[in-house]
């Protein structure tokens, strides 16, 4: 073995992606059980309120605006559109495809977004307002230097 137990835990203190990993992991998991009522998780919000700010969207532009490849949304869509959530038709330009929102999907929507809103309070009450909205700026600089 080229490395010591020293050097394994002086990792995981300055790893920044082990340490976002394991904060992604909690905070979803939280989401998700404040979520649990309205029958979806963060990841299934996540794509509805996107669908929803869009507007018709096609999958293309859904995976940027979410940054979801597009092999994993499209799994994510087709149980929303199994659950009568979404509709997912081809464009009349072509092969591209468009989404939106179906009313059972409004309202599905509706109702995790006052779950959401609960969600979000306890995470800036915890926080502070000033130290979430710091953290969200240092998120968005993150993305910003990594290579694409």
């Amino acid at each position: 073995m080229n490395f010591s137990k020293k050097d394994l835990e002086e990792i995981g203190p300055v790893c920044l992606n082990y340490n976002l990993r394991k904060t992604t992991r909690l905070v979803t998991s939280y989401y998700d059980l404040v979520l649990k009522p309205s029958g979806l998780r963060i990841t299934q919000f996540t794509v509805l309120f996107s669908i929803a700010y869009k507007v018709e969207c096609s999958i293309t532009d859904l995976s940027k605006i979410t940054d979801i490849d597009r092999t994993t949304l499209q799994r994510s869509l087709e149980i929303l559109r199994r659950d009568g959530l979404i509709r997912i038709e081809k464009a009349e330009s072509g092969n591209i495809r468009s989404v939106s929102l179906m009313k059972k999907g409004e309202k599905k929507l509706e109702e995790a977004i006052e779950l959401w809103k609960q969600a979000q309070g306890y995470m800036e009450k915890g926080l502070g307002k000033e130290k979430l909205t710091s953290g969200l700026r240092l998120l968005s600089e993150m993305r910003k230097v990594v290579p694409e």
